[in-house]
């Protein structure tokens, strides 16, 4: 038919191919919605033919008991996902809108603009030319970023799809009538969806040679109207497809939906869990012309680039280009070149892998030929559990952090963005250990671990829990050291800031970050509080007027307003823009606590206030006003929390109980008494429909935060059947189902909280863990310590390990 099929390969193959490098797992060259089946999920069971997903079982992963339904005729001899098996992953914008391509000539990028006719509701700005040498490629246009959900791949996950894996084949076969290889049959365990405005392309000549591709006004979603059903279209060196794009608009007197409002129903990419079984001979692996590295695609923070700066693969040193290279169709995908490497290596009948263990083995390199790579490095072993052969990541998790934090250098670039950047008191790495329990036994598995800490125990150590803040986007960590501030990058642990030029000349007692990440405020014990500027070092405001040593400050959720408060119970309210006094509030009483904590909104205030002997009170305040709205009045009220709404509190007692109130009559709700020993922290669930509570009595405690029914009851012991550890601190992740404690033996517990799984221990403080932390990704874990350092814990790796 057209030049490239001279050599077999068909379009989507070598789209596929093309565009491995986008970390999105199996690119589909078909990514729409099937007329039939519908939409590609995650736990479908299914094959890829002419780059389609076909689903043959899914697992419904949003009911509890993960029912089975089948796409043809029903198959009983089917065995359920059992509802402790999923931990999901989601990610918004994991691959930005814009226009990506394999490779092109002396590295010239094609140029994407994407914009919208007002009237028409299509596309009017993607213009993209370029050209390109070699005998093929692919390019991906997307006016939509793209969203990732998907599970974490455990053993018990591949174990369970090698029992499972002959039924499956079974059903394909015998009932399906399908002529399909037990070898392509995959597990979805990811899929990458964007709005149905995307614009692909394959290009492909039977020889080497240099051609030009356009996608303009006839190639692409920059036509006018692009609706209806998906478009094919083809040159002489190309083919091209289309999704059908936005939905129709309204009329001209009405505002069209956003495109980035419309629902992401397209796949282009599926993350795939397969297994291979080992047959009388081995499959010969076959290897290109080496396995140089390529440069990556990805901007610093470890998104692809958009359009405008993306980065196209270059030649690699011997002058050999990508495409070149994978000229023979028997060199196998990533994911299927790591399998047989896997049965090639180890003594298993079996193997399980997936396309995150092919992204974790390359950490984010890019090479010509994987087969030779995996040959190259030494960085994970095979091992065999219960039949199936899986990769053991312990040290190839252990180099993952080794890359990341112990070979730190400064570039020109962040020279630019942080002029006072410095290796000096950098982050640093250190043996530590992760404890965890398989999916299925009750034994405890232990690993070597290496976490970042922040903070040395000679030169630095923090002043206190308080002293200890992170940027809202997560890439900062801030700290108070004696009298100065610390601030580091968490991406690499490189301290990009010291703040102590006129300063403060007395220790600093509580620092918090502004909304924007820009500011950082700070009490100290001289009754000062200062807001510094992160970026350049300077102090804005001096805030001045306290009698006290100021023990707590904080910016307000839209990082207008700045409260301070005062060892002797003041409170004052200042303008963060001009650090000018707003109001002074001294009704509140004198209080063990001087803790003070904004409602989500910005509206409320809550803040300890001691009413008399033996009693305590909290009080809410108008923000704008400071005038009293409600008092909450409880015996030795000790800890607080706002619900994500800011229309409830929750506060922990010194006397075991907690309760839940409305936070403008002050009426109390609920009345929580599970614990036998004081309350030392609550925290409400992101949804706000679970409140936790931790005790000195060593259990953490779920509640339905509506009724007061209780969930999970989470025991901390350090050795079964010892006395329970002191629970100090308790947080709930932020986007995903996780729930942390760190206690008295100095070590940091996860839980699933939805299911009440637990995850993994972190060891590595040598004493009291005072505070937790997830990061607004939800994937980390930072701690603070009586050893006064933050380490940071990634529950991913956690997972992975276990």
């Amino acid at each position: 038919m057209f030049e490239w099929f001279c050599g077999r390969r068909t379009p989507d193959k070598i789209y596929a191919k093309s565009l491995e490098f986008l970390n999105i797992g199996y690119p589909l060259w078909r990514p729409e919605p099937d007329e039939s089946l519908g939409e590609t999920h995650v736990c479908d069971v299914g094959f890829v033919r002419e780059g389609k997903f076909f689903r043959l079982l899914n697992f419904d992963v949003s009911a509890a008991e993960k029912e089975v339904t089948c796409e043809g005729p029903s198959f009983e001899d089917i065995e359920p996902l059992p509802p402790h098996a999923i931990v999901f992953d989601r990610t918004k914008g994991i691959v930005s809108a814009g226009h990506y391509s394999s490779h092109s000539k002396d590295g010239d990028m094609a140029r994407a603009a994407v914009g919208i006719t007002p009237a028409t509701g299509a596309s009017a700005g993607i213009d993209a030319k370029y050209s390109f040498t070699g005998t093929q490629g692919a390019a991906l246009t997307m006016q939509s970023a793209a969203d990732f959900e998907g599970i974490v791949p455990s053993l018990f996950i591949k174990r369970y799809i090698l029992r499972n894996h002959e039924r499956w084949c079974t059903y394909a076969r015998d009932v399906r009538h399908l002529d399909i290889k037990p070898k392509d049959i995959v597990v979805v365990s990811g899929c990458t969806k964007t709005a149905p405005d995307w614009s692909i392309t394959v290009f492909g000549l039977s020889r080497k040679t240099t051609a030009g591709v356009s996608l303009g006004a006839s190639a692409g979603p920059a036509a006018a109207e692009v609706r209806g059903s998906h478009t094919v279209s083809v040159t002489s060196s190309s083919i091209h497809r289309q999704g059908p794009g936005p939905p129709p608009g309204p009329t001209k007197s009405r505002r069209r939906t956003a495109v980035a409002d419309v629902q992401k129903s397209h796949c282009v990419g599926i993350r795939r869990l397969k297994i291979r079984t080992r047959f009388l001979t081995m499959p010969k692996i076959v290897a290109g012309a080496g396995y140089h590295q390529l440069p990556g695609p990805g901007d610093e923070s470890g998104n692809l680039s958009n359009a405008a700066n993306a980065t196209s693969l270059q030649e690699d040193p011997q002058g050999s280009l990508w495409g070149m290279v994978r000229e023979s169709d028997h060199i196998p995908d990533l994911l299927d070149a790591l399998l047989d490497y896997m049965l090639e290596v180890s003594g298993a009948t079996s193997v399980a892998a997936s396309d995150n263990d092919v992204e974790k083995i390359l950490g984010g390199r890019h090479v010509l030929d994987f087969s030779s790579y995996l040959r190259h490095i030494s960085k994970f072993t095979v091992q065999v559990t219960d039949g199936v052969g899986h990769i053991e990541i312990q040290d190839l998790v252990c180099d993952e952090q080794k890359a990341q934090f112990s070979t730190q250098f400064i570039k020109k670039a962040d020279i630019r963005k942080w002029p006072n950047i410095t290796l000096q008191a950098a982050g640093k790495l250190e043996d530590c250990q992760i404890s965890y329990k398989p999916s299925r036994g009750t034994d405890t598995h232990f690993a070597k671990y290496k976490t970042v800490v922040f903070g040395d125990f000679n030169s630095m150590q923090i002043n206190d829990a308080d002293c200890v803040s992170i940027s809202a986007n997560g890439k900062l960590l801030a700290a108070a050291i004696g009298n100065t501030i610390a601030v580091w990058r968490l991406q690499d642990g490189l301290t990009v800031q010291r703040l102590e030029r006129d300063g403060h000349t007395e220790t600093i007692q509580q620092i918090a970050f502004s909304p924007d990440g820009q500011h950082v405020v700070l009490g100290a014990d001289d009754r000062l509080a200062l807001v510094w500027d992160v970026k350049t070092g300077d102090v804005v405001h001096r805030l001045e007027g306290h009698k006290a040593t100021i023990y707590y400050a904080a910016f307000s959720p839209d990082g207008t307003r700045i409260a301070t408060r005062s060892s002797d119970s003041e409170l004052r309210m200042w303008s963060a823009s001009s650090g000018e006094l707003l109001y002074a509030n001294t009704d509140l009483k004198s209080s063990s606590s001087d803790e003070i904590l904004f409602s989500p909104d910005g509206s409320r205030l809550a803040a300890h206030s001691d009413t008399s002997s033996g009693h305590s009170a909290m009080a809410v305040l108008d923000c704008c006003t400071g005038e009293r709205i409600a008092m909450l009045r409880k015996q030795e009220i000790y800890r607080m929390a706002f619900s994500p709404s800011g229309d409830r509190i929750v506060t922990g007692s010194r006397d075991g109980s907690a309760c839940v109130w409305d936070a403008t009559s002050g009426k109390a709700l609920l009345e929580l008494k599970e614990h036998m020993d004081e309350v030392n922290a609550v925290a409400f669930s992101p949804d706000g429909g679970e409140v936790a509570t931790a005790s000195e009595d060593g259990t953490v405690v779920t509640y339905d935060s509506r009724t007061g029914e209780r969930r999970f009851k989470f025991r901390v012991e350090s050795v079964p059947g010892e006395d329970m550890e002191v629970v100090y601190t308790v947080a709930y992740s932020p986007k995903n189902e996780f729930i942390a404690c760190g206690a008295s033996d100095g070590c940091v517990r996860v839980w699933n909280h939805k299911t009440g799984a637990f995850v993994a221990t972190f060891q590595g403080h040598n004493t009291d863990v005072w505070r937790v932390m997830f990061t607004p990704d939800g994937w980390d874990v930072l701690s603070y310590g009586g050893d006064h350092v933050v380490r940071m814990w990634s529950v991913r790796d956690a997972l992975r390990l276990s």
